[in-house]
């Protein structure tokens, strides 16, 4: 019973932070992501949902434990390394890009690091982590919100590019002449 209130709790988080990133990239002027400032209402909203679905995506993964159909140790190992893999690309691009500009605040255009290989390895780390603790846990509620979390984190890079380029400007334009937006 606690997976399946978990899984509603996990899915309507996603399901707002949809929104939000739909009203921002169809309605610039009421814009929620990127946030205004630190300490606005958009600020408040995008984080808090944000990250109580994915600590819920992390508890939702052990109370529902291998109740998928891909129980083998070597999706496990893979999922282990693809889970690795994806928290090092994830720390990798913030401590480069700095938690400030991470959360979608203002700031200078930064073109090092990972940043040098991909627009948004953020979104690139959170997305392989994503996927490889739906492959260690083997879990079949975790599979459908990290399905629509993947696929969250894959849209917001096309919500901010033309906020990046109304606050950057030529900068940044010829940055993404250079740099793909993925990999």
């Amino acid at each position: 019973m606690i997976n399946l209130i978990l899984f509603w709790f996990i899915l309507v988080g996603e399901i707002m932070l949809g929104f939000a990133l739909l009203i921002s990239y169809f309605s610039p002027s009421r814009r929620i992501w990127p946030p205004p400032g630190k300490k606005t209402w958009q600020f408040y909203y995008i984080w808090v949902l944000t990250y109580s679905s994915l600590i819920g995506l992390i508890i939702l993964g052990f109370v529902d434990w291998n109740s998928f159909i891909l129980d083998l140790l070597v999706l496990r190992v893979i999922g282990g390394i693809t889970f690795a893999l994806g928290i090092f690309i994830l720390i990798w691009g913030m401590r480069t890009l700095s938690l400030h500009l991470s959360q979608g605040l203002k700031g200078e255009l930064i073109t090092n690091g990972p940043y040098k290989f991909s627009r948004n390895p953020q979104y690139i780390g959170i997305n392989l982590a994503i996927l490889g603790y739906f492959f260690i846990t083997n879990s079949f509620l975790s599979l459908i919100t990290g399905v629509f979390g993947i696929f969250l984190f894959f849209l917001i890079p096309f919500v901010e590019e033309p906020w990046l380029k109304e606050v950057i400007g030529s900068k940044y334009e010829e940055y993404c002449k250079k740099v793909r937006r993925f990999f």
